[in-house]
């Protein structure tokens, strides 16, 4: 292993065992570090570009448990009511390591939805180039060539309406053409990767049971892709507990963009449960997602009467921010 994944690995303990800590003096866990977070996210992505699999982290959680477990041993060996105090802080690291294992796993799938995003990208642009050295060449060197002719002819005869006619078709085609390009070129298809991502995570569960169905509606192609991550992970999350505890028979999940706020509902038929006693470890995580976009989530649920959770998303100047200008593409 090479001296800088050694860093990597060392810092992560850090930021385990100081987790411990808190949860031990507080008795809850540290609140989320956005911060943090997303650095253990990149860390994630970057071992996947690395060519490390998934599964070396799991080990690397499970070393790292054992070692402080026979650390800890040796430190509490023959002291009284050493059981007791064990007892208490292993749970509190497995919580820890399991944290960051979830939040590495997130930054391995969001690097597979970047590969997604980026390889229709480059689809798209391929095409635009295409179109634009084709036809819109093409297009342009036939007006010039009607232009030179037209130049040629006796000036006081009358202009004859078919020259007319191919020149204003002519033109017609290079600003349908231009058009084409631009929307190839500038847009983020965040919408496209949300539903291939969000389908490829229902495969990938391999149910038969319950059916399940996405829908994504942004006619508009109004989705920015700086949202597009964060909406994939709490949609997940609502979909892997349905998939998980629910029961159902039918899990849908409906996603509806406008200009101004994002809106997204999954809904199953299962046994449902009761919001205001049952808030797990993913609930949370899933309120303080919505909480740090400005968002909002509301759970409409009774026993024996199904779930849905709706997600409220605002859509900011910011978010559209990384998608780039939408400049006109030029000749």
């Amino acid at each position: 292993m090479n001296a800088e994944a050694w860093l990597t690995c060392r810092e992560q303990g850090r930021h385990i065992l100081a987790e411990c800590v808190h949860t031990l003096r507080h008795g809850t866990s540290a609140p989320l570090n956005p911060l943090l977070t997303s650095k253990t996210r990149k860390l994630g992505g970057a071992r996947i570009s690395q060519g490390i699999p998934p599964v070396y982290s799991v080990r690397a959680g499970s070393l790292f448990f054992k070692l402080t477990l026979d650390f800890l041993g040796r430190v509490f060996e023959g002291s009284p009511g050493s059981e007791h105090y064990l007892m208490k802080i292993l749970p509190t690291l497995q919580a820890a390591i399991t944290r960051r294992l979830e939040e590495g796993s997130t930054g391995q799938e969001l690097f597979l939805l970047d590969v997604v995003r980026d390889a229709a990208q480059q689809g798209r642009h391929g095409m635009a180039r295409e179109i634009h050295d084709r036809i819109g060449s093409s297009a342009s060197l036939a007006l010039r060539q009607l232009e030179l002719f037209e130049l040629t002819q006796n000036s006081s005869s009358p202009t004859d309406v078919r020259l007319s006619s191919l020149k204003q078709a002519i033109l017609e085609t290079l600003y349908t053409t231009r058009d084409i390009v631009t929307e190839l070129r500038t847009r983020s298809d965040a919408t496209r990767s949300l539903q291939v991502a969000l389908c490829a995570f229902v495969t990938a569960m391999a149910v038969e049971v319950p059916a399940v169905e996405v829908r994504v509606g942004d006619p508009e192609d109004r989705l920015p892709s700086a949202l597009c991550d964060d909406l994939f992970l709490m949609l997940r999350e609502c979909l892997r507990n349905s998939l998980a505890h629910a029961s159902a028979t039918r899990v849908t999940i409906d996603v509806q963009v406008d200009a101004r706020h994002v809106r997204a509902t999954v809904r199953d038929d299962g046994v449902g449960f009761s919001p205001a006693t049952q808030q797990g470890n993913g609930l949370s995580s899933l309120y303080e997602r919505a909480h740090l976009l400005g968002g909002e989530v509301s759970i409409t649920s009774t026993p024996g009467g199904g779930t849905a959770v709706v997600l409220s998303v605002p859509v900011t100047e910011e978010d559209h921010a990384d998608d780039g200008p939408r400049h006109p593409a030029g000749d």
